[in-house]
C-alpha cells in the first residue's frame, strides 16, 4: 500500500508543483501590490460602500470589504475565488487519474493482480491525494510569512492557521467526491464532468441564494456557503457547523467510493 502511495506521489508530482508554485506566484503578486493598494484603501473602500447589499454579499463580505489589513485584501483577492478553483483543479486531476484513469489506461489490472485487496488500493490513492492536498495547502499559504516579510507587509500569522485548516476541509471534500465518481466510472473525463459539473452547480446555488432571497436556502448546498474564509483569515474563527459539514461529507463520500470500487467490475 506505502508503494502505491510513493509512486502515485511521484506520478503526479509535476502537476502538484505547477499548481503550487502558481498559487505561490499569485500570493506574491498580491503581496508585491499591497503596499500601493494600502495607499489608496480609503477611496477603496468607498467605492465598494455604493455597492448594492446583495453585491457585497457576492463579493464575500460581511462587513469587512477594506483593504486596511493584508487578510482582508487576500480574503477578497486571493481566497475569495482563485485559491478554491486551483485547488478544484489540482484535485479533480489527481482523482480523475487514480482509479478511472487506471481502469480507462489499462493498469488497473496490473493492481488488481497484485497481493493488495480492492479497499487498500482505493484508500493507497486516496491517501496519496490527501498528501498533496495537504502539501498545496502548506506552501499555498503559508508562504504568506516570508513573501509578506520580504515586501515589509504586517500580517496575523494565528489567522493563516484557521484558514489552512479550512481550505484544507474544503478540498477534502471536493477530492472525497471526485474519488467517488472516480471510483464508478471507467473514464476520467466523465469523472472531470461529474464532479466540476456539481462544483459549478453549488457555486451557482451559492450565488443564487445570495441575490435572490427566496432562494436562501439553497445555499446549505454549496460548499461555497460553508468555505467561510473572512471568518477564518479576518477573524481568526471557525464555524463548527462548516467543519462537520466537510468532515461528514468527505468521510461519506470516501467510504462510499471504497465500497463502489470493491464490488464494482473491473473487466474492461
Amino acid at each position: 500500500m506505502l508503494t502505491i502511495i510513493i509512486r502515485t506521489l511521484r506520478d503526479r508530482k509535476i502537476s502538484l508543483i505547477v499548481f503550487t508554485l502558481a498559487a505561490i506566484l499569485m500570493m506574491w503578486l498580491y503581496i508585491a501590490m499591497y503596499p500601493a493598494i494600502l495607499e489608496q484603501s480609503e477611496a477603496l473602500t468607498e467605492a465598494y460602500a455604493n455597492l448594492s447589499e446583495s453585491m457585497l454579499k457576492l463579493f464575500g463580505d460581511n462587513g469587512t470589504l477594506s483593504f486596511d489589513t493584508i487578510e482582508k485584501f487576500l480574503a477578497l483577492e486571493y481566497f475569495n475565488f482563485l485559491w478554491p478553483i486551483m485547488s478544484i483543479f489540482l484535485l479533480v486531476a489527481i482523482a480523475g487519474t487514480g482509479i478511472a484513469g487506471d481502469i480507462e489506461n489499462g493498469t488497473a489490472q496490473i493492481l488488481l493482480s497484485s497481493p493488495v485487496s480492492r479497499v487498500q488500493i482505493f484508500m493507497a490513492r486516496y491517501f496519496a491525494g490527501m498528501i498533496a492536498l495537504l502539501l498545496f495547502t502548506i506552501f499555498s499559504i503559508f508562504t504568506v510569512v516570508p513573501l509578506a516579510t520580504l515586501h515589509g507587509v504586517d500580517y496575523v500569522f494565528e489567522n493563516y492557521f484557521s484558514i489552512a485548516i479550512l481550505s484544507f476541509l474544503f478540498g477534502w471534500a471536493v477530492f472525497s467526491l471526485a474519488m467517488l465518481f472516480s471510483a464508478i466510472f471507467s473514464e476520467k473525463s466523465k469523472v472531470y464532468m461529474f464532479t466540476g459539473g456539481i462544483i459549478i452547480l453549488m457555486y451557482v446555488l451559492n450565488i443564487a441564494s445570495v441575490l435572490q432571497e427566496k432562494l436562501e436556502n439553497l445555499k446549505y448546498l454549496s460548499f461555497f456557503y460553508y468555505y467561510n474564509y473572512n471568518d477564518a483569515l479576518i477573524r481568526n474563527t471557525l464555524d463548527f457547523s462548516g467543519i462537520i459539514v466537510f468532515i461528514v461529507v468527505a468521510v461519506v463520500f470516501s467510504i462510499a467510493g471504497a465500497m463502489w470500487f470493491k464490488k464494482r467490475d473491473i473487466a474492461v
